[in-house]
């Protein structure tokens, strides 16, 4: 009779004598070979993979220059050492995760590097608030979105009644910048380093820093510099085209953070009418001003050669984002003819001591 291997028993061995036991030694024999090899390491399972984890860390700045290479960008422990921030992350199924709920970040003099969580000098875990735990990336996430605030003078207040957004409001005087907050861009990415090749996931987050002011100035180009004598110009002024209209320096801006759907922060501002400028009369002066949307068209007027000039700039050339400073250059003709020439915008710079004139693209 043949039997399976392994499946004999000793009635069969007592009958099959020698040759049985024999053939039951020879698999005893295989199955410890087997066993010896697999504890060796010559057949061995592979071992699960070990998950890295990476503790989300910050690093914080002015907004960055962009386009041009020129100035330079001033950190903002410069200007205080502490700011908020909110954090939260995407999943495949679209479901929105708070990651961190208005974290306090702390500037620490000469830490650079002393922890996993502090990697530029900026550290969030504080004996101050001990319920802030580390925060690690999740590499399987969508993606993430960071926002944050920092006040130095005057504190602005939240409104997240709204769903879907937080919205931030702070007031702005624009005769004392110094007092205001600064406010991030929204920092949103989805790791895709083709798409956000400097807000890669494991990195740290780089938040830019904006004041909620614009500066404005004017100048004036020759169609013919070389031209002698130049025309001579006398009082320039740059102002609304409607009658009563005045330029805002001092109201409330409000910052719209999306924390689902939009990848942008937004922005609105209200006038106040207690500070006001009725013109712009100094050639290549900045004047600091309310960010606002919707003025309506502007003129220009100088005297050239003693005759009186005008030109009208659109109102699609009158909106002043936060943050930036806007040229507008006027060109004298060989006629004495007055026509805008160009807008040009740059990034404002807050660096203390520097004008940061930077012209980024022509309108």
């Amino acid at each position: 009779m043949k039997y399976p291997i392994g499946i004999q028993n000793f009635e069969t061995l007592r009958r099959d004598g020698a040759r049985g036991a024999n053939r039951l030694c020879s698999h005893l024999l295989v199955l410890l070979i087997l066993t010896f090899s697999s504890c060796s390491g010559e057949q061995q399972i592979p071992a699960p993979a070990v998950e890295v984890l990476s503790p989300i860390a910050f690093s914080a700045s002015q907004q960055k220059e962009q386009v041009t290479r020129a100035g330079s960008t001033t950190p903002l422990e410069a200007y205080t050492n502490s700011f908020r921030v909110w954090a939260y992350k995407h999943m495949s199924n679209v479901e929105t995760q708070t990651v961190m709920n208005e974290y306090h970040v702390d500037w620490i003099e000469n830490s650079i590097a002393t922890s996993t969580t502090n990697t530029d000098g900026w550290e969030y875990i504080l004996l101050g608030y001990p319920d802030q735990s580390i925060k690690f990336w999740d590499f399987n996430a969508a993606a993430y979105r960071f926002f944050g605030v920092a006040e130095i003078g005057t504190p602005g207040t939240w409104d997240k009644t709204q769903s879907g957004v937080y919205k931030y409001t702070c007031v702005a005087d624009a005769t004392n910048v110094g007092d205001a907050p600064f406010y991030t861009r929204l920092w949103y990415s989805t790791g895709d380093e083709s798409i956000y090749p400097n807000r890669k996931f494991g990195e740290p987050v780089t938040l830019e820093f904006v004041r909620p002011f614009a500066e404005v100035q004017f100048r004036f180009i020759y169609s013919d510099p070389a031209a002698t004598p130049l025309p001579m110009l006398e009082e320039p002024d740059f102002r609304p085209n409607t009658a009563g209209q005045r330029i805002a320096t001092l109201g409330t801006v409000t910052i719209t953070f999306p924390i689902t759907g939009g990848t942008e922060e937004d922005w609105s501002s209200e006038r106040d009418n207690a500070k006001y400028l009725l013109s712009l009369t100094k050639k290549e002066n900045w004047y600091s001003v309310l960010p606002i949307k919707g003025q309506g068209d502007y003129i220009f007027r100088v005297t050239v050669n003693g005759d009186d000039k005008t030109c009208i700039v659109p109102a699609q050339y009158m909106i002043w984002e936060p943050g930036y400073r806007y040229t507008y250059i006027f060109k004298v003709n060989d006629e004495g003819g007055l026509e805008l020439d160009n807008v040009e915008v740059g990034i404002k710079n807050w660096e203390k001591g520097k004008d940061g004139s930077h012209l980024i693209y022509n309108w």
